[in-house]
């Protein structure tokens, strides 16, 4: 049961109206898919976002998966970061063998981890920031009432383009319009520095804001996260690490910070299981894990496989449990790529429970997004 055909797709589709957080404004969406096939035909999926360079060095690594077995996925991964430092790459192959060697086997991912803590996860809807030509006066109202309409309980909306006399001031009408029962958060982006950071952190503990996420910029010039050791002693959560990579530099972060929530995507830091080794660190110091996911279909089918896995961070199943972001910004790949809907029911979305992620890719649309 060999690996026959590693194949590479670069996806891309215009969004209907640009839109972004602090810092930038889309006018598309793109992502990066790898489907392995097996010498019976069984198909493994895997994503990842598309940063300059990562599909050629998938098309490359791709040669040292034929003719092997997916069911040697530690060995295979093993060598994969040997051969490069892209992990981005390697979390893309990693997804794509954990769908593969699963439908083997006729289980759900999960399975391959010693099984599910939970069979549905609250989602929090993810804005997607910024409306070109629309003021955030109107929009960000129009979005979280949008949501709480699809059943969302939780709401996250993308801060820090403007001053924080002018946006605080929106986000505390909007703490009063939708009440106690609607939990809110935010995501600056790298927006701030320590001091503004830490001002806007005051003022959204006294809304009951539940975090604020990424409030300073990642070090360009690494993937470190230099500045969060000054962030302690807020009454407002923390959350950021979305952008590690290893479970090393997790270990480092979660060592060296007072972050509260830690924020792994599997499209990131090297797959389902890595995610998983990411959550029990963060357990282990009484930390969230929240997950990151900010993709198509195959992303977050991965991320709720993961999510079944995360271990709850106290004693009991309540408003500490893991949640899942759903990408709220407009998403052909997320949208149109599996037929299988991504639903909520009271604000829960249920984790797939089918071979593998769970889902079905539709080829036609990889064709067509196939760019």
């Amino acid at each position: 049961m060999a690996i026959q055909r590693v194949e590479v797709f670069r996806l891309s589709q215009p969004i209907a109206t640009p839109t972004g957080p602090s810092g930038a404004t889309y006018r598309e969406r793109r992502c990066i898919l790898v489907r392995l096939r097996d010498s019976d035909g069984l198909d493994g999926w895997g994503e990842t976002y598309a940063r300059a360079g990562v599909a050629a060095t998938m098309e490359e690594l791709g040669e040292l998966l034929l003719g092997r077995d997916a069911a040697d996925a530690r060995p295979l991964l093993d060598e994969l970061r040997i051969a490069t430092a892209d992990q981005l790459a390697v979390s893309a192959f990693a997804i794509a063998l954990d769908d593969l060697r699963a439908r083997r086997l006729g289980v759900p991912v999960s399975a391959l981890y010693g099984g599910r803590r939970r069979d549905s996860v609250r989602g929090y809807a993810s804005s997607g920031g910024y409306v070109e030509g629309v003021d955030p006066e109107r929009s960000w109202p129009g979005e979280v009432s949008a949501a709480i309409h699809d059943g969302f309980t939780a709401c996250k909306i993308r801060i820090g383009r403007f001053a924080p006399s002018r946006e605080l001031p929106i986000l505390a009408k909007l703490r009063h319009d939708v009440g106690d029962d609607v939990d809110l958060m935010v995501d600056a982006n790298g927006a701030y520095s320590v001091p503004r950071a830490r001002e806007v952190a005051r003022c959204l503990a006294e809304l009951s804001f539940r975090w604020l996420e990424e409030p300073l910029i990642r070090h360009r010039g690494g993937l470190t996260y230099p500045g969060y050791e000054h962030l302690g002693g807020l009454d407002i959560a923390i959350a950021a690490a979305e952008g590690l990579e290893t479970r090393g530099a997790f270990d480092a972060f979660l060592r060296d910070t007072p972050v509260d929530i830690v924020q792994p995507d599997a499209a990131v830091c090297g797959g389902v299981g890595e995610l998983a080794f990411v959550a029990d660190l963060a357990a282990l110091r009484g930390r969230q894990c929240v997950p990151h996911a900010w993709g198509g279909a195959v992303l977050l089918a991965a991320t709720l496989q993961a999510i079944s896995l995360i271990p709850e961070p106290s004693e009991l199943v309540g408003p500490d449990s893991p949640l899942l972001e759903v990408d709220r910004f407009d998403n052909p790949m997320r949208t149109r790529l599996a037929p299988e809907p991504f639903a909520l029911a009271d604000g829960y979305m249920s984790i797939p429970d089918g071979p593998g992620l769970g889902i079905t890719v539709d080829e036609d649309f990889v064709r067509h997004a196939t760019g």
